[in-house]
């Protein structure tokens, strides 16, 4: 997959695909035969996501046009909003990109979103980048896709200028599972409740934290039960709400993932109130600092609480134990 970084003040460049140092681009990489469009932030690559990511590529594929995902290296809210400290991305640009080749995504164009950005309106935007500089020739929205300010709102008038600058719009139907539309801002809510089971079944697979093993205070040694303290690799990435979690823990080296219980959060029953993602692999022995792991979360056993001493939570914990085997289907 090739993805091309657009920024006014640096020019076209494209990315190799081990992410080495970019390369500038000569020619324009977009001018021939033309490409189909789609916008979005695409934070989480869920189910409705793929379905526009599929309509994208059968619409280019019958018009003879390149299909070209444009996206943005940070999240407007990041940018724009008051909450920008406390907002989180449900995938990183590295997770989004692998999940969009994993879909079948050839090339994507990313905008370095900053505010003088954010001032184009749907129209400007539309005239300037989409075909302007990526020469657009089919533009596929999402349901409820919109781009531009809000502020000068023209998004409506988007068809009619379309239409007079040659470019065909189709706006994608909303894709429902359990029960509603899938979004990004659902899971993101479901995310925040802990349901980790019902955000994989929008997602189209388990939620998950990449990151490395680091130092902890080594307390789970103490009552049986020692855990791999993980560091996620983006300060930027969501994690579930604080709870304990049925997980699966994939290490690198392409083994088989482990059975594993996390905790998301403090650690009361010894004093500490800073939030961690603590791991426990049910059938492991072994040294993990410094190993990079990815933590699947499966579904979510109980909230946080503390227990009177190590015994008790000792206890609690070999409860929890096996409730993540009955759940990941490893009891007989």
């Amino acid at each position: 997959m090739r993805v091309y970084n657009i920024d006014e003040a640096s020019g076209l460049a494209v990315f190799s695909e081990d992410g080495s140092r970019p390369r500038e681009v000569a020619d324009d990489p977009f001018c021939v035969p033309g490409t189909a469009v789609t916008v979005g932030m695409f934070d989480g690559v869920h189910l409705g996501h793929r379905h526009i990511l599929a309509t994208l590529a059968e619409v280019a594929r019958h018009d003879g046009l390149r299909p070209v995902v444009v996206t943005f290296d940070n999240h407007p809210r990041q940018v724009l909003s008051a909450d920008a400290v406390r907002f989180s991305r449900i995938t990183t640009n590295e997770e989004r990109n692998r999940l969009l080749e994993a879909c079948g995504v050839c090339e994507v164009a990313v905008l370095h979103f900053t505010p003088a950005l954010a001032q184009l309106s749907a129209c400007e935007f539309l005239q300037q980048v989409l075909v302007g500089r990526l020469h657009a020739r089919v533009l596929v929205l999402g349901f409820d896709n919109m781009f531009g300010n809000k502020g000068r709102n023209d998004f409506g008038r988007v068809p009619a200028l379309a239409a007079s600058l040659g470019v065909r719009v189709l706006e994608d139907t909303a894709v429902l599972c359990r029960g509603g539309e899938v979004s990004s801002t659902r899971i993101r809510r479901l995310l925040d409740a802990g349901d980790v089971a019902e955000a994989a079944q929008l997602l189209g697979g388990p939620y998950s934290v990449s990151g490395h093993v680091v130092a902890g205070r080594q307390v789970g040694r103490q009552i049986g039960f020692p855990t791999a303290n993980v560091q996620p690799d983006s300060e930027l990435k969501m994690l579930p709400a604080e709870g304990v979690y049925a997980v699966r823990m994939r290490l690198s080296g392409g083994t088989a993932p482990y059975a594993a219980m996390a905790n998301v959060g403090a650690q009361p029953t010894f004093g500490s109130d800073h939030p961690a993602l603590e791991v426990n692999l049910l059938d492991f022995d072994g040294d993990l600092y410094g190993q990079p792991a990815t933590v699947e979360f499966m579904a979510r056993l109980r909230d946080i609480r503390r227990f009177e001493s190590g015994a008790a939570l000792a206890a609690q914990l070999a409860c929890d134990r096996e409730a993540v085997r009955t759940i990941l289907g490893l009891t007989q």
